[in-house]
């Protein structure tokens, strides 16, 4: 949809003119007739947003899991229908969530402090991303994010190779939505996941490290540096951190080398610099 608007130039003249909004909309998920979660979203690529999301929250393990997906939408209203093998679908985590998830909350619907702890596995990087992989994916990912050229307001998520090329990426208003597309798109395409890392256009919070570990990603790279949360448990899950900053045309590599003790976040950790 677009919106009227007057764009002042610099001189301070007015002109009137349109701009693309992007769609922020209610998404009910239901799993075998279950209601299960109502979050804000951008309402496309809903097939992986709900697989992403099944995956990242541990309610299934593998998008085979899901037999069939309905979609239907009613007064700007969607509904994502999922059918999947009752034998394998963890239902302690299949539950009706109390609180709406919106665009900006990845932690919607935790009801204890147990229960947040409880979804992490710990993982173990096999390969190091160099700089020039991150820089060749940072440089290209503009050209993979069609809706934020044309609203500059959504957020996307990439999967790269350990290259530095982008395979797949997924917008959406929220980043942590944008991540569970993107999770959705890479289980769903049927082949192995080869080593790779996830970037994202936002900035680094807890949700998107737990997100990125369901892609068994070697690093998570994103625009801006992380939260304290955030470095607590990419240290404690072996999930590397990079931010990627720009600044005229150099671009900034910054990482967040693990501290000496695991899970200790009593002091600040020193990042490592480097212009490309």
């Amino acid at each position: 949809m677009s919106r009227a608007i007057v764009r002042s130039g610099p001189s301070g003249s007015m002109v009137a003119g349109a701009w693309a909004i992007a769609v922020e909309a209610p998404v009910a998920i239901t799993i075998n007739d279950t209601p299960w979660t109502v979050m804000l979203a951008t309402p496309a690529d809903l097939e992986d947003l709900a697989i992403g999301l099944a995956i990242t929250e541990r309610v299934v393990s593998h998008a085979t899991a899901i037999a069939d997906v309905r979609i239907s939408e009613a007064l700007g209203e969607y509904t994502v229908q999922l059918s999947a093998d009752s034998a394998l679908v963890d239902t302690n985590a299949l539950r009706a969530r109390s609180l709406l998830g919106n665009t900006a909350c990845g932690l919607c619907g935790i009801e204890t402090l147990a229960a947040l702890h409880s979804r992490h596995t710990e993982r173990h990087i096999t390969e190091p991303v160099d700089d020039e992989a991150i820089r060749r994916a940072a440089g290209t990912l503009a050209a993979h994010q069609p809706l934020n050229a044309t609203t500059r307001s959504v957020h996307a998520a990439a999967w790269c190779t350990m290259q530095g090329d982008i395979v797949l990426a997924r917008e959406d208003v929220g980043r942590h939505n944008a991540l569970d597309k993107l999770v959705g798109a890479v289980r769903r395409s049927g082949t192995p996941v080869t080593p790779g890392f996830v970037l994202m256009s936002s900035r680094c919070s807890y949700e998107l490290v737990y997100k990125a570990i369901a892609l068994d990603a070697q690093l998570l790279a994103t625009v801006s540096a992380p939260t304290t949360m955030a470095l607590q448990w990419a240290e404690q899950l072996g999930l590397p951190l990079v931010s990627t900053m720009g600044r005229g045309d150099v671009l900034e590599i910054i990482r967040f080398p693990e501290s000496g003790e695991r899970g200790n976040m009593s002091h600040a950790q020193e990042p490592v610099m480097h212009h490309v």
